[in-house]
C-alpha cells in the first residue's frame, strides 16, 4: 500500500495509477535491465537537487520520499510517498535528466532492483508493455508535485513585471514546478527575509537553491541551476538534428529517434512553439473534447524522450554552417553541434505592430500568447485580441473566461474567410466578446504599464481610446529563418523552399531533385509553418514532421547504407 500525502496531510489511497504495482511479468522485465541491490536502513537513494540519480524498484521494504521545504515554509522536511513492495521510485526529472526535486531514503532494509538513466531509457524503449506504466506514472506523479507546490525554484516580483510574467511562462511552460511570491503583497514579501533581499533589487528574484538568490537572470541562468540544460558532447556526431520542438519539430524527433536515427532536437525556450500557448486546440483528430497546445508538446516530448532522443533546452542557434557535412549548429552560448541532416522546425512569429511605443509595453500588458498565466491578468478588465485566424479565435473564447469583455480587432470585413467555422460560431454566440471589422490599433498608452489602446475603424475613419491593461497580438506570421543567414533559398516573404518548389538545385552534384520536404541543400530539410506553402494548423506540422523521417532515411541511406533501422 502507497501512502501520498494530500495538501491538508491527510493520507489517501486512490493511487493505482500514480502509484502502480508492477506484477511478476514487469519484474522479469526490469530484471533483464537492471541489477540486484540492497538498502539498509537510513540509506540515501538520492538527494533534492542531484541529477545522477537511479531508477529503483522496490522487492521488499518501504522507501520514503521528502520534500525539503521552500524558503519560508514553516515545515522544513515532511514525508510526501512512501513506496512499498512492488512498486518503483521516479518521476519525470529521471527521464528528463533533470535535478531530483525531492530527497528518497529507505525507511527500512530493503531488496530493490536499481537501473541507472541509460538502463532506464533502453528498457523503456523496447518494453512497450512496462513502459506505459512507467511513463504515465512519472508524469501523473510531475502534475501531482506541481499540485502540492514541491518545487525546488522560487521567484519573486510584481506579477505585472514583464520579465516576472518570461520567467513563470518559462518554468511553466516546461512543466517544472516553480513557486511563486507577489511582492505587492507585503506577506509573501516577508518570505524573502532570509535572503536579505535589498530595496533596490532587480525583479524578479530567483532561489533555486539553500542560501542563494540570482536578480532578474536570463532563462539560460535559471536553466542551468536547475539542471535543465543538456551537455553536449563535442565528439557526438548525430544522424538528425530538430531545430524547434513545435509540432512539426517534434513528430519528427519521436519518428526519427524510434526508427534508431540518433536524434537531438534544440529548442529556444519550450516544447510546442507557438501551439504550445493555444488554450484548447478542438479540431486535431483523436480529440473529440480538445487538448491544449502545452498538454500535446508535454506528450510529445515525453514520446520524444521514451525513444531516445536528446531534448537541448533553452538553446539558441545562432547559424548553421551548410557548407559540408556533417553540418554544424553554432550555438548562441558558444556550444557546437554536429549533424549528418538538419531539419528546420523554427516555425514562424506574429508580426508586432508597427508602432514606436510597442517595444515598452511588451510584457508589460502586450501579449503573444493566452494561456493560463495570461489569462489570471485579464481580471476585471475589457481586453483587446488582435487577429482573424482560429490562433485569435482560440485566444478570444479562452480569454473570455477571465475578461470582463473581449474585443477582436479585425483588419478584414469579417472573421469568415480566415477562421474555422466551429470558432466562428462560437464567437457570434458569445455574449462576452466583440468583433470590431476594418479595426487596427494606432496608439498605446500608458506609464510603466499599458493603460489604453487607441483602435480606428478603416472604412469610416472614426477613432477611438478604450481603457485597458492587456492587449493580445495574434497577427500574421513571420518566418523563424533569420538564423539561416541566406543558407537555404526561400521565397519572397523569407520561408524555406522544399521539394519541387527550389530553383536553385546546383548542390544536388547526384543530379537528383529536392525530395517533398528537402531544402536547396541536400541533407536540410524544412517542416512545419517555416516551410514555404504550408498550411497553418498543427495536424499539418505534425504530418510534414512525420513524412520528413523517411526522405531522411533515403538521404543517409544513399550515403552511408547502415544508418539507422530503417522503416
Amino acid at each position: 500500500m502507497t501512502y501520498a500525502v494530500d495538501d491538508d496531510g491527510f493520507a489517501h489511497a486512490d493511487t493505482r495509477d500514480i502509484f502502480p504495482e508492477l506484477s511478476d511479468e514487469h519484474v522479469k522485465c526490469l530484471q533483464r535491465y537492471g541489477r540486484q541491490d540492497h538498502l539498509t536502513m537510513g540509506q540515501v537513494l538520492y538527494s533534492r537537487g542531484c541529477d545522477d540519480f537511479d531508477f529503483y524498484f522496490i522487492r521488499d521494504g518501504v522507501v520514503n520520499v521528502y520534500h525539503q521545504g521552500n524558503p519560508g515554509d514553516s515545515d522544513e522536511e515532511r514525508i510526501v510517498t512512501a513506496y512499498g513492495r512492488g512498486q518503483f521510485t521516479g518521476e519525470l526529472s529521471l527521464l528528463n535528466r533533470q535535478k531530483s526535486l525531492v530527497e528518497a531514503v529507505a525507511q527500512t532494509s530493503c531488496s530493490v532492483i536499481r537501473l541507472t538513466q541509460p538502463q532506464l531509457r533502453r528498457m523503456i524503449a523496447n518494453e512497450p508493455n512496462v513502459a506505459r506504466i512507467i511513463l504515465k506514472a512519472f508524469i501523473l506523479r510531475r502534475l501531482r508535485y506541481i499540485r502540492l507546490g514541491l518545487g525546488t525554484v522560487l521567484i519573486a516580483g510584481p506579477s505585472t513585471g514583464s520579465d516576472v510574467v518570461r520567467m513563470l511562462s518559462f518554468l511553466e511552460r516546461n512543466d517544472y514546478p516553480v513557486r511563486y511570491l507577489d511582492t505587492n503583497k507585503k506577506g509573501d514579501l516577508g518570505t524573502l527575509s532570509s535572503y536579505t533581499v535589498g530595496p533596490s533589487v532587480r525583479w524578479p528574484v530567483v532561489v533555486c537553491r539553500p542560501g542563494h538568490y540570482m536578480e532578474n537572470p536570463t532563462l539560460e541562468e535559471v536553466a542551468g541551476c536547475l539542471g535543465l540544460i543538456e551537455t553536449i558532447d563535442h565528439d557526438e556526431v548525430f544522424d538528425v538534428a530538430v531545430i524547434g520542438a513545435g509540432p512539426a519539430g517534434l513528430a519528427a524527433a519521436v519518428y526519427a529517434a524510434s526508427e534508431g536515427l540518433a536524434t537531438v532536437v534544440v529548442e529556444a525556450l519550450a516544447p510546442g512553439g507557438q501551439a504550445g500557448t493555444s488554450s484548447m486546440i478542438e479540431n486535431y483528430l483523436g480529440f473529440p473534447l480538445g487538448i491544449s497546445g502545452h498538454d500535446l508538446a508535454s506528450r510529445a516530448q515525453a514520446q520524444a524522450r521514451k525513444f531516445g532522443a536528446r531534448m537541448v533546452l533553452p538553446r539558441v542557434v545562432d547559424s548553421v554552417d551548410c557548407r559540408r557535412i556533417p553540418f554544424t549548429l553554432q550555438l548562441h552560448d558558444g556550444e557546437k553541434l554536429r549533424a549528418r541532416s538538419v531539419v528546420v522546425a523554427t516555425g514562424a512569429h506574429y508580426r508586432r505592430l508597427d508602432l514606436p511605443e510597442l517595444a515598452r509595453y511588451e510584457g508589460n500588458g502586450i501579449h503573444y500568447a493566452a494561456t493560463a498565466l495570461e489569462g489570471s491578468l485579464c481580471g476585471n478588465d475589457e481586453i483587446c485580441v488582435v487577429g482573424g485566424a482560429n490562433s485569435a479565435g482560440q485566444a478570444a473564447v479562452f480569454l473570455s473566461q477571465f475578461a470582463d469583455h473581449v474585443h477582436m480587432l479585425v483588419r478584414a470585413d469579417s472573421l469568415s474567410g480566415s477562421m474555422s467555422q466551429y470558432l466562428l460560431t462560437r464567437i457570434e454566440a458569445s455574449s462576452g466578446i466583440t468583433v470590431h471589422p476594418r479595426t487596427e490599433i494606432h496608439e498605446l498608452r500608458g506609464k510603466s504599464h499599458l493603460e489604453a489602446v487607441g483602435w480606428l475603424n478603416t472604412e469610416t475613419g472614426d477613432s477611438h481610446l478604450h481603457p485597458t491593461s492587456n492587449v493580445f497580438l495574434m497577427l500574421g506570421a513571420v518566418p523563424n529563418t533569420a538564423w539561416l543567414g541566406g543558407c537555404l533559398e526561400t521565397d519572397s516573404n523569407g520561408f524555406v523552399l522544399v521539394g519541387n518548389d527550389v530553383s536553385n538545385v546546383s548542390a544536388f552534384s547526384d543530379g537528383r531533385r529536392p525530395a517533398g520536404m528537402e531544402s536547396s541543400i541536400p541533407g536540410i530539410f524544412a517542416v512545419g509553418d517555416v516551410r514555404s506553402g504550408s498550411v497553418k494548423r498543427v495536424a499539418s506540422a505534425v504530418g510534414s514532421g512525420s513524412i520528413v523521417v523517411s526522405q531522411i532515411h533515403s538521404v543517409l541511406a544513399a550515403r552511408q547504407p547502415s544508418v539507422g533501422r530503417g522503416i
